[in-house]
């Protein structure tokens, strides 16, 4: 069966189910896909972008190929949408996927100014509290090719939320879907990058520790560290790692795009005593509760 344009109409305006109000901020505000502050460095300019936008497209068209060839109409139909929503995203016009490299951008961008300003005034409000990096690995999030529609990141934030042995602390981050190739195969891994204060760095490292136990002698499940500044943001807020993947692993990128499709920027966020806010074309974080001793 060839492409035909007819059966695959332009996107529609999103439809966002979650932060709403915050999605439709920052796809409709055309400073965030620009190269202006915050920098996402050289490597992910928005020309940079724009190229890797034209790789996802044509992937998704020759997955769709394949999918066809293969007798799975269903399947082959998802990517021509995905790659019909992506192909026409432009200013006037965003499509607001997670899966496009153009709106994910803006999301990385906004979220990361957002929680610079959000850090940088609570950190004013915690004397002798020192500011961490922590990375948490749980083995149990592997989903292998061909399970990727198993993902669903609202439920594994809750999870996390749940499992977190850090009391009242307040906690800014997001979900990252990497993808691995190692011992146990290749599988996306699904982990998190959270920043949170803490008066002991090595105490707090201890605890998460024996909450998220390695399960092999070479796993590293749970790393803290003391940033310089707060140049972690930007990588913090990534969600796939797109240039490795275009160079390593074509194959399997098209399944995970439609799980990026299906999962809103604003819900890779994990917060704690912290409340999303929007207008003016960007994010917010305000206060609520009181503050952890």
């Amino acid at each position: 069966m060839l492409y035909d344009e007819k059966r695959h109409p332009a996107h529609t305006n999103p439809r966002f189910s979650s932060h709403v109000r915050a999605h439709e901020e920052i796809i409709s505000n055309e400073f965030w896909y620009t190269d202006k502050t915050p920098s996402l460095g050289p490597g992910f300019t928005a020309a940079k972008t724009q190229e890797r936008t034209s790789s996802v497209v044509e992937i998704l068209l020759r997955a769709a190929t394949r999918a066809e060839k293969n007798d799975t109409a269903d399947l082959a139909e998802a990517y021509y949408q995905l790659s019909d929503k992506i192909e026409s995203c432009g200013p006037g016009g965003r499509c607001g996927s997670l899966a496009c490299p153009l709106c994910a951008r803006a999301y990385q961008k906004a979220k990361a100014a957002a929680q610079q300003t959000a850090i940088t005034e609570a950190t004013k409000t915690r004397p002798g509290k020192r500011l961490v990096f922590v990375t948490v690995v749980p083995k149990a999030m592997m989903y292998s090719p061909g399970e990727f529609h198993e993902i669903e990141v609202k439920k594994a934030n809750r999870w996390l939320k749940d499992a977190l042995p850090v009391g009242r602390r307040m906690i800014l981050g997001s979900a990252d879907l990497g993808w691995e190739t190692g011992r146990s195969g290749k599988y996306i891994q699904i982990h998190w990058h959270l920043a949170m204060w803490t008066g002991n760095p090595y105490s707090l490292e201890q605890k998460l520790k024996l909450r998220f136990r390695k399960t092999k002698k070479y796993e590293r499940p749970v790393e803290v560290k003391i940033p310089d500044d707060l140049g972690f943001l930007p990588y913090m807020n990534k969600a796939i790692k797109l240039p490795h993947l275009l160079r390593t692993n074509r194959t399997h990128l098209p399944e995970l795009l439609l799980v990026l499709d299906r999962t809103e920027a604003m819900d890779l966020m994990v917060s704690r005593r912290l409340r999303l806010s929007a207008q003016s074309g960007q994010l917010a974080f305000k206060p609520i509760g009181r503050r952890e001793g």
